[in-house]
């Protein structure tokens, strides 16, 4: 009995030692529920995002040679810094350009982004061609608050943006240096009242020569003059021309310039015929020119000798003024890529990207670069008149409202109607077009 209590108490502690070593082995880390190395490596690659496909953003402009050269520049810089987005710029003709954009749109093949004239955006933006931008380019603001605000208004139709303005240009005087000097005038005029004198001083109809000479009667080109002097078209709401482009203001604008004319201290090629400004001024005809920073390429390579130098348009009452000239970048509505055109559009519109295209003769829009060392000195003179520079009213009835501006000064350099009474015909015709 007693050594059968033995073996059974043996085999108790057996069992029990057998009990323990497995309950050791239980509280041991649990190798067996830990994943493989290379399962761990399979899981972290499974819930990795998959890469971006490479977007492809379509960009169209109608730039020079060298512009274009320059851009690809900017392209390059733009796909180092945005890896999977790249640029495919396609260059047009400006006489063709909008008719490849109209096709494009009607067709339902757009491009991502096209740097446009900038009459042109209120026109596509009127037809649901464009993108808004102002509410959803997260840097919208930021871009907008930077740049000169005439460029920027160009972009404004029914009270939202559909571009940025890209790049800019405006109107200043040119003035032959050499005809100062011959007529006792030490300095440029700095005022309206000092222009008409000068005008006619620098005049002298025994030599065939002018003080002043003007491109032509399409708004363009009376339009520093006009705004100068307190001139304006419609009011700020596009609604209504009466009392603005036939204000008091606007008729003595006009009526300057038709004294001018009348006593032959203007040149009278702007009514066709006669002598190109840039041929009668880069030839000693013509005294004083109002014209754009292009002057500086075509003086050097047509008339490399001739001293001429710029100067703001001579202040009004309410100080200088000049007109908005330029393009604008947009994204077109149509686009399947806007997130990637909207980063290519914040770096066209970047520093960097404004002072490489100004190496060849761009004048940017970002009012801080005035007076940069690093752009070319004669863009000072524009810059800072671009301050003030207005743009032509930003609607797609634009042309027919220029076209009745300019027929209006017509009939009053002709002498066929006093500048009010052309001016009200013309406020009547404008009137009716904002009507429509």
């Amino acid at each position: 009995m007693k050594g059968r209590l033995s073996l059974v108490f043996l085999s108790v502690l057996i069992v029990m030692s057998l009990l323990l070593g497995a309950c050791a082995k239980a509280t041991e880390a649990p190798a067996a529920t830990e994943a493989p190395a290379a399962t761990v490596v399979a899981t972290e690659a499974a819930t990795e995002a998959p890469a971006a496909e490479p977007v492809t953003i379509k960009y169209w402009h109608t730039m020079s040679d060298a512009e274009s050269a320059k851009l690809d520049e900017v392209i390059a810089a733009f796909e180092a810094a945005n890896p999977g987005i790249m640029v495919e710029a396609t260059r047009y003709a400006y006489g063709d350009f909008k008719t490849a954009l109209l096709t494009a749109i009607a067709g339902g093949d757009v491009p991502d982004t096209a740097r446009m004239d900038i009459a042109w955006v209120s026109e596509f933006a009127s037809q649901g061609a464009l993108m808004q931008l102002d509410g959803a380019m997260p840097d919208f603001d930021t871009i907008a608050a930077s740049v000169f605000p005439g460029p920027l208004a160009t972009n404004k139709w029914d009270g939202h943006y559909y571009g940025l303005p890209q790049n800019t240009n405006t109107q200043v005087l040119v003035y032959n240096k050499a005809s100062f000097e011959a007529a006792g005038i030490a300095n440029p005029p700095a005022t309206i009242e000092e222009f008409v004198a000068d005008a006619c001083k620098l005049t002298d109809t025994a030599k065939g020569t002018y003080g002043y000479a003007q491109g032509g009667t399409y708004f363009w080109a009376p339009a520093p003059l006009f705004y100068a002097m307190g001139g304006k078209i419609v009011d700020e709401g596009i609604t209504t021309a009466t009392g603005y482009v036939n204000s008091a203001e606007s008729v003595a604008a006009f009526t300057m310039m038709k004294d001018l004319y009348d006593k032959g201290c203007m040149s009278p090629n702007l009514l066709g015929g006669g002598i190109a400004t840039d041929a009668g001024q880069g030839t000693g005809i013509y005294a004083m020119i109002i014209d754009g920073p292009w002057m500086v390429d075509i003086y050097k390579a047509n008339y490399p000798d001739l001293d001429y130098a710029f100067a703001p348009i001579p202040a009004g009452a309410n100080g200088t003024s000049s007109v908005v000239g330029g393009e604008d970048v947009v994204i077109l509505d149509g686009s399947a890529n806007k997130e990637a055109a909207q980063k290519w559009v914040s770096y066209l519109m970047s520093v960097d990207s404004q002072k490489a295209l100004a190496q060849v003769g761009v004048v940017p829009t970002i009012a801080s670069l005035t007076g940069d060392a690093d752009l070319p000195a004669y863009f000072g003179v524009f810059m800072e008149q671009l301050k003030t520079a207005q743009a032509r009213v930003p609607s797609p009835k634009w042309s027919d409202m220029d076209t009745a501006i300019n027929n209006a000064y017509q009939r009053i350099l002709k002498g066929e109607q006093t500048a009010q009474a052309a001016l009200d015909q013309a406020a009547t015709e404008i009137d009716a077009l904002l009507a429509k």
